[in-house]
């Protein structure tokens, strides 16, 4: 790993700047290198994470396998990947299956670690000469009307354009000064790894339960799940939670996948939403996390950061002289704002829906499951809603 005394900079102009150690940055790295850019990449390694990223599992939409098929990192990631052909959702005694077939696809999602799907990244990196990794973050940034001046180490160097893909808490987004908030939902998302009884055959569940939810979503060991649970209890991770939680497992999941069997230790992290008044400034753009975060219980994060690095990368093959033009950012904020804020809240309503536990709500719910179960073309759009958030 390099230490401040190693840091060299790029000496001419480089078209892109990407900030951000974790799987957004290095993807968006690879997005503008595969295009033709020269980058230089400030992402330090990742590591001492406390917030269960290890464990967690992303479902990786259609759209963005196709986009990791397209820089060359899916061969190596795909070994790792669990194909998910049905989503089975649980209310009370209803039960909503959404199968790919029904949306003529051959799969919903593409489970895969998160430390599988950065390590492929960040091998992928290593055949990419136009990528100038930098593992540290910048000093400071300061954007004029023609460039960015980034400073690191004592040392400067110019760019046309920023890219904050450097998590919730940005960096970039504070030195940019782009105003945000967040909505905290009072509950934490649990994470841990269980193995099953009964091999999932590719099948992930969701419960919505006692104002909670819980999923699990099938890893590429056909025995394996990666659990995760948005709960408001209290130190969820406590062994004495934990220990209560596991009891009520078997009736929680009806058996399933027949007996669960926790493997490691659970780790939690806050549920919030992030919200951004803009994702752009002058020559900056925030994508991911950086510039938006959702509940996950529709496994939508991820690949609406994706969404973001989509509509960039369409940008920038119009924008080849000057990336971080002023039109063409205005155009990527213009285009990103209402489709991210119709997601954002319509999961933050979701949520508040199939948590309540007052019996008039909870028949509501009952309901609207079996309309879906029974209605196809509505199990088919949220089926195509699900497999690509928009």
């Amino acid at each position: 790993m390099n230490t401040k005394k190693d840091i060299q900079l790029p000496k001419s102009l480089t078209p892109i700047t990407v900030v951000g150690g974790g799987i957004m940055g290095c993807l968006a790295s690879l997005t503008a290198a595969h295009l033709g850019y020269s980058v230089a990449w400030f992402g330090p390694q990742e590591q001492g994470r406390t917030d269960g990223a290890d464990a967690r599992n992303y479902a990786l939409a259609p759209l963005t396998v196709e986009l990791l098929k397209r820089v060359g990192v899916w061969q190596a990631v795909e070994p790792h990947a669990c194909m998910v052909t049905r989503m089975e959702v649980f209310s009370g005694d209803t039960r909503v299956d959404l199968a790919a077939s029904d949306a003529g696809s051959e799969f919903l999602s593409a489970m895969v670690l998160h430390r599988d799907l950065l390590n492929a990244l960040e091998q992928a990196v290593q055949f990419r000469p136009q990528i100038h990794r930098i593992q540290a973050r910048p000093d400071s940034i300061q954007a004029t009307l023609d460039h960015v001046q980034v400073m690191c180490n004592g040392q400067s160097m110019s760019t046309q354009l920023v890219v904050g893909a450097d998590g919730a808490r940005s960096w970039v987004r504070q030195q940019a000064g782009i105003h945000w908030g967040q909505r905290d939902y009072g509950q934490q998302g649990v994470v841990a790894t269980f193995h099953a009884q009964h091999a999932h055959g590719g099948v992930a569940a969701q419960w919505f339960d006692r104002g909670e939810i819980l999923a699990m979503l099938p890893l590429s060991d056909p025995h394996r799940f990666s659990m995760v649970w948005s709960t408001s209890k209290t130190n969820p991770t406590s062994e004495q939670v934990i220990a209560e939680f596991l009891r009520e497992l078997p009736e929680r999941t009806r058996q399933r996948f027949g007996d669960l069997t926790i493997e490691g230790s659970a780790v939690a992290a806050p549920l919030r939403m992030v919200l951004t008044d803009s994702q752009s400034a002058l020559r900056t753009v925030l994508l991911g996390d950086a510039a938006h975060t959702v509940h996950p219980l529709a496994g939508y994060g991820l690949n609406l950061g994706v969404q973001d690095l989509l509509c960039l990368e369409d940008l920038w093959h119009s924008a080849k002289e000057d990336p971080g033009a002023h039109g063409a950012l205005r155009a990527y904020d213009r285009s990103r704002r209402l489709r991210v804020k119709k997601v954002q809240w319509g999961l933050d309503l979701l949520q508040r829906f199939v948590t309540q536990t007052h019996p008039s709500l909870e028949k509501v719910r009952g309901l609207g499951m079996r309309l879906v179960a029974d209605f196809g073309p509505l199990r088919q759009f949220l089926i195509r809603q699900a497999m690509s958030p928009q």
